[in-house]
């Protein structure tokens, strides 16, 4: 128990400076960018490769974790190669050599977090009823960071190497701790590596349902990840974004540290459908905003619209696959569910931009949450659901779900 509880704190600081570091450069990036030269049309074109190419990185990586099993030195690796890109990037003149050089960051960033999750899930016992008492330190990380830069001007998109020094700080500082972590124990799973297909034949029909879900919702989302900053400086012709970006997170905190009495009492259904309510609500406001204050108060949602929807999605994998798969399907979520989308909406949201605005683009953005309720009111019912939600509120404890 003592040994348990030592890890568990371990992994609150790996969350907590790993999200820190996504602060000091998500919010960023697409500014970055539009630094080195790139017109905000072309700006989305670039993140949505940026997006597909993650897709393939997830899914590589992912499916190589699985079979290699060594996820210490794995996310250790994968985060030195995100510091020597981004290095290179902001450190670029040329434009030809920005792109390749976004697209092979793509590959590595989104890597370490879901394997993180994974990771954990494989590590520590009771792991769906603690993770969101130990992820909620990640959100607070990526406020305590976010407000930090609000408040001293640390990072500034303008000054391309402050992205990268913040970004680079809290990475380096998580790495020891990521080697501290605990080895992952599969003995119950031991048995000859399964080729990929294999692997995701064995997933059951709930999960490709809550895939779609989670899809729809982060094609929502992708609004505000690639276009929230550029319509911050286009529109409202301010480049101080941290405040609105620490919002969010700071409202995660409660959210995830109640995680486990929301899933008993609501079920994955009315958390995917209040999520994607919030998705609609936010991409309204951000289309009809004439100031900045309806903007700041709407960030209290993101909480609801990305928070509920990854707590639904994380909960459904170590339900409904086994231990040995769960990297795959953990990376399969970031890479379709987030991945897919962002770079889909990247690619839509540029194309919007060359031919209209962004009142307009936010609009377009409002109709995919609105398919993914859609979804949920058609398929997300019947026998599967009703008995994992009869586990969640019986015994929220149980490791896996080969049986649903």
């Amino acid at each position: 128990m003592i040994e348990a509880k030592k890890y568990q704190n371990v992994y609150k600081l790996v969350y907590f400076f790993l999200f820190g570091s996504i602060a000091s450069l998500y919010p960023f990036f697409p500014l970055v960018l539009q630094s080195k030269g790139f017109e905000p049309s072309r700006i989305g074109f670039v993140m949505g490769s940026y997006e597909f190419v993650s897709i393939l990185g997830l899914l590589i990586i992912g499916h190589f974790y699985d079979r290699i099993r060594s996820p210490r030195r794995t996310i250790v690796t994968i985060i030195l190669l995100c510091l020597l890109t981004l290095f290179l990037i902001v450190r670029a003149q040329s434009l030809l050599l920005v792109v390749p050089l976004t697209l092979g960051l793509g590959f590595v960033i989104k890597s370490p977090t879901s394997l993180v999750d994974a990771h954990y899930g494989q590590t520590m016992p009771n792991s769906q009823e603690k993770y969101g008492k130990t992820r909620l330190y990640g959100s607070l990380g990526f406020f305590c960071v976010a407000m930090l830069i609000q408040i001293t001007n640390w990072v500034e998109a303008s000054r391309p190497i402050s992205v990268f020094l913040g970004f680079s700080i809290l990475m380096v500082i998580a790495i020891p701790l990521i080697i501290y972590l605990p080895a992952a124990h599969l003995a119950e799973d031991q048995q000859k590596p399964v080729s990929f297909l294999k692997t995701i034949k064995t997933f059951p029909g709930i999960y490709w349902i809550g895939l779609s879900i989670a899809s729809l919702n982060f094609m929502g989302i992708s609004g505000h990840i690639t276009f929230f900053s550029l319509l911050l400086k286009n529109k409202f012709a301010t480049e101080d974004i941290s405040g609105f970006w620490a919002i969010g997170p700071l409202f995660e905190v409660p959210l995830f540290f109640f995680s486990g009495f929301l899933l008993r009492k609501l079920g994955l259904k009315r958390l995917w459908l209040l999520c994607l309510a919030a998705g609609v609500l936010r991409m309204q406001v951000y289309s009809f905003s004439r100031t900045l204050l309806p903007l700041y108060i709407v960030q209290i949602l993101h909480s609801i619209s990305f928070g509920f929807n990854h707590l639904a999605m994380v909960t459904l994998i170590s339900r409904a696959t086994s231990n040995a798969s769960r990297g795959l399907a953990m990376s399969l979520y970031s890479a379709i569910g987030m991945g897919f989308s962002l770079f889909v909406g990247g690619f839509l949201g540029g194309w919007i931009l060359g031919y209209s605005d962004y009142p307009f683009l936010f609009q377009v953005f409002s109709l995919f949450p609105l398919l993914g309720m859609g979804i949920i009111l058609l398929f997300l019912r019947g026998k599967q659901l009703e008995k994992m939600n009869e586990e969640s509120s019986e015994d929220f404890s149980i490791p896996r779900g080969d049986h649903i």
